[in-house]
């Protein structure tokens, strides 16, 4: 396959979402308009854009951007579906069955729905637990169960996880190979050349962000690992405070930051 690029994407902003419940991380939230902007900016821009489902087989010659979204958000189906659908597209929406139902979360009609759409489910965890925080038969059934619950609501097969939170203990991704799982997307800001059978390590994502532009996002397409660098940073220093705090104490000091305006 060629290089590819996946962007994660959690909520989208707007007005049927909002009548909806929407809940999603205001950090993590895009604005619709913006989002579909970029949609047309990725399309001009000669990229092969799609679910990372349907592109790993792919192999064209184009470069790569995967749309895929975590949390199974009620704005997925509201928002982002008629947008994906509008321009023929299609992407990956990694969801928690135990969350399925909740107020602001998918519903088993509207998972349906996407996948009838043509969308990729795919599992984000069964009650999106930090998988670090699980012993080893309990992550063993936090990916066996989501895949099965997913697989039997959709009629469709579950081959890609995506990590809460971007937590990955080790020896998760064989451990998914086990299961069934193809490959599992992480968090780490990268360029994805390929997907080695025996690689130890996630393929890596880049998080789009309220504050990110069309601009800044068609950069980092183009631009390769070199365009990367500054995210990079940002993720390792992430990664060192949370480290540094633990979970609980690193999620109350980015709430508070979040809060602030950072």
């Amino acid at each position: 396959m060629p290089c590819a690029l996946a962007l994660m994407f959690h909520g989208i902003d707007g007005p049927r979402a909002r009548a909806a419940g929407y809940t999603a991380d205001p950090h993590y939230s895009v604005e619709a308009g913006r989002f579909a902007a970029l949609l047309d900016a990725l399309v001009a821009s000669g990229h092969r854009v799609g679910a990372a489902r349907d592109l790993l087989d792919m192999d064209d010659g184009l470069p790569q951007v995967w749309i895929t979204f975590d949390d199974g958000d009620a704005s997925n189906l509201e928002e982002a579906l008629p947008l994906l659908a509008a321009r023929g597209l299609k992407a990956d929406f990694f969801i928690n069955p135990a969350r399925v139902g909740r107020p602001g979360f998918l519903d088993w009609a509207a998972v349906r729905r996407l996948a009838a759409a043509g969308m990729s489910l795919q599992s984000h965890g069964q009650t999106h637990t930090y998988f670090t925080h699980l012993a080893p038969a309990a992550l063993r059934e936090e990916l066996r169960v989501s895949k099965a619950q997913i697989e039997q609501a959709t009629g469709m097969p579950v081959s890609l996880l995506a990590p809460p939170g971007g937590r990955v203990p080790r020896g998760l991704v064989p451990l998914a190979r086990t299961l069934g799982y193809r490959a599992v997307l992480g968090s780490c800001p990268g360029v994805i050349r390929g997907v080695a059978p025996a690689g130890e390590q996630p393929l890596p994502r880049v998080a789009v962000t309220r504050h990110h532009t069309v601009d800044e996002v068609m950069r980092l397409a183009a631009g390769g690992e070199s365009a990367l660098r500054r995210l990079r940073w940002r993720y390792r220093v992430l990664e060192s405070a949370k480290a540094l705090l633990g979970d609980a104490r690193y999620e109350r000091w980015r709430a508070r930051a979040l809060g602030s305006g950072a």
